[in-house]
């Protein structure tokens, strides 16, 4: 790939390098925060040898910040765009994460059974908007950002978990109606956290936990707020964003 058409971006203060595309779909907030918020999971929990997928994966952005922060753990990175494919096998190599993270060829549509009942957490940052919606002209953009099948995207997340594994997603506020109505079909014990971008807007990103046949009560989290009055990020989510874990 023309070195011309990407782009090499740090993240956590330096210590991961990300190769990604110069026009296209490019990780960002979504990415960062919900790995931390997995690492976050897992530090509470005490929890070592996992066995993660990651799906939809791109360039591996929440792969590598996951096996970064946890040196037992291991991931199955799941995409099959072959451009973001060739750019998540290069940054596996090159963040030196290719004993941790395999990179995985497969559509989600149509996954391997095989995989099904075999991962402990599952953790996706789906394509999320309408397809009325948020257009671009850049057609990788749209592949990353629009969503397709949003009910079988999330049936078949929820099958590669083993009973009573975690599934981990950010969305959009204005899709949680839906995203909660298929999860409710195999999993239960809910936890949301809201993203405000200040102190003034409504919340527009979430991060959705839930657990595989498992009942339970539905936690709506005290959440985090982006920016600051100033429109500075605030020292907490700064300190998320460069140290990767968020202090449940």
């Amino acid at each position: 790939m023309n070195s011309i058409h990407r782009t090499i971006d740090n993240i956590l203060n330096g210590k991961i390098s990300i190769i990604q595309l110069k026009y296209g779909f490019r990780f960002g907030f979504d990415a960062v925060f919900l790995a931390a918020f997995v690492n976050g999971f897992l530090q509470h929990k005490k929890k070592r040898d996992v066995l993660l997928a990651d799906v939809g994966s791109g360039v591996g952005t929440i792969s590598l910040i996951v096996a970064y922060k946890n040196e037992k753990i291991k991931l199955t990175a799941i995409e099959n765009n072959n451009q973001y494919l060739k750019l998540a096998e290069e940054n596996v190599l090159n963040n030196k994460l290719q004993k941790q993270i395999n990179v995985l060829n497969s559509d989600i549509f149509n996954i391997n059974k095989a995989l099904f009942n075999t991962f402990d957490i599952v953790v996706s940052n789906p394509p999320f908007y309408k397809e009325y919606k948020n257009r671009s002209k850049n057609k990788l953009e749209n592949y990353a950002k629009v969503m397709k099948n949003l009910e079988q995207w999330i049936n078949s997340s929820v099958n590669l978990l083993k009973s009573k594994g975690v599934i981990f997603l950010i969305i959009t506020s204005e899709i949680l109606d839906l995203v909660l109505h298929h999860l409710r079909v195999k999993t239960g014990s809910f936890k949301i956290f809201p993203f405000w971008p200040n102190y003034k807007k409504s919340s527009k990103r979430i991060i959705i936990v839930a657990r595989k046949d498992v009942a339970g009560s539905t936690e709506l989290m005290s959440g985090l707020k982006l920016y600051n009055k100033k429109g500075l990020m605030t020292k907490k989510a700064r300190m998320i964003s460069e140290v990767g874990i968020f202090n449940y």
